[in-house]
């Protein structure tokens, strides 16, 4: 919705809806951007434990250290609203799905929160995407409901056991707006009320947080205009371009090769990513034999029918 969109003056990347924009293809803005996270979460435990025990003695993220500069590992928000629909995509969802369980399990202890919404808590569809949407739900540690239909449903939105301690949501009464129940923050899982910002309010104080930010050197990635003016990415086209005259890569040899040569628009490629991306657009992921090596890959011919198709 519209008042969303005025994130894009502070967030380090940001995607909205599902249709292509000039940026690119939404789920795969998302895709990129987890990826990225997972690396960042991989790389802050590994420097956390190598920290002295008096500066970081639990090997977890402390206020002290994402305040210091230094360390370059502030404090990061990542906010998915209406989630459930990343989960319900076709082939992209089995990755993105794999990588928001892992930062809602994984991620806090090293300063990266997942804030997420949802009006579907039954999850979607079927297979294993579908039970990866139940293991995403219930591993968040602290939960709002607002009014629901059942107490079924409030159970599934305030995490099991809630409702025999007392909590359901679908007893709030309906004139009042905002109202829900808070779990997890702390013992009490009080009723709280939640105040609307609507466009405008959104607008004045996402511009006076842009403006901290610049003050404070700490406005980075599409907010900060590394992503101004891109061209719009043709994801089979510059695959091809990858290639040369290697009839098949692995997944993890094209992305160097994509990163090497469009540095602009692929500067950050995973074999994950590009391996989601490509299958997302009908090329199938196969054994591919290279530097005789045999690993997961794709054919250079099936590339060029997908392209065709």
């Amino acid at each position: 919705s519209p008042d969303w969109r005025k994130f894009a003056l502070v967030a380090d990347s940001y995607a909205f809806g599902l249709t292509p924009t000039r940026d690119g293809l939404p789920p795969e803005i998302l895709l990129e951007t987890l990826t990225r996270i997972k690396d960042d979460v991989q790389a802050r435990y590994r420097r956390l434990s190598e920290l002295p025990t008096d500066i970081c003695p639990d090997g977890k993220l402390t206020r002290e250290i994402a305040r210091d500069p230094r360390f370059g590992m502030p404090v990061r928000v990542l906010v998915v609203d209406e989630v459930q629909e990343y989960f319900d995509l076709g082939e992209i969802s089995r990755d993105i799905a794999s990588l928001l369980v892992f930062l809602v399990k994984v991620a806090p202890g090293a300063g990266v929160t997942v804030i997420s919404a949802t009006q579907k808590p039954s999850g979607v569809g079927s297979g294993n995407v579908a039970t990866q949407f139940v293991s995403f739900r219930d591993q968040h540690q602290i939960r709002l409901s607002l009014r629901t239909s059942s107490w079924q449903v409030s159970e599934m939105v305030l995490g099991q056991g809630a409702y025999s301690e007392g909590l359901d949501s679908s007893t709030l009464l309906p004139q009042y707006k905002g109202v829900g129940i808070l779990r997890g923050a702390d013992d009490r899982s009080p009723t709280v009320r939640t105040y609307l910002a609507d466009g405008q309010d959104a607008e004045k104080i996402l511009a006076a947080a842009r403006a901290l930010r610049l003050r404070a050197g700490t406005l980075t990635g599409m907010a900060a205009g590394e992503d101004a003016g891109r061209q719009r990415r043709d994801v089979l086209g510059d695959v091809l371009a990858a290639f040369g005259a290697d009839p098949g890569l692995h997944w993890g040899v094209l992305a160097e090769r994509l990163a090497g040569r469009f540095p602009d628009r692929w500067a950050d490629a995973t074999a994950d990513a590009v391996s989601a991306q490509c299958r997302s657009l009908g090329v199938p992921s196969v054994q591919v034999k290279y530097e005789g090596r045999n690993l997961q890959g794709c054919r250079q011919g099936d590339v060029r029918q997908a392209a065709g198709a």
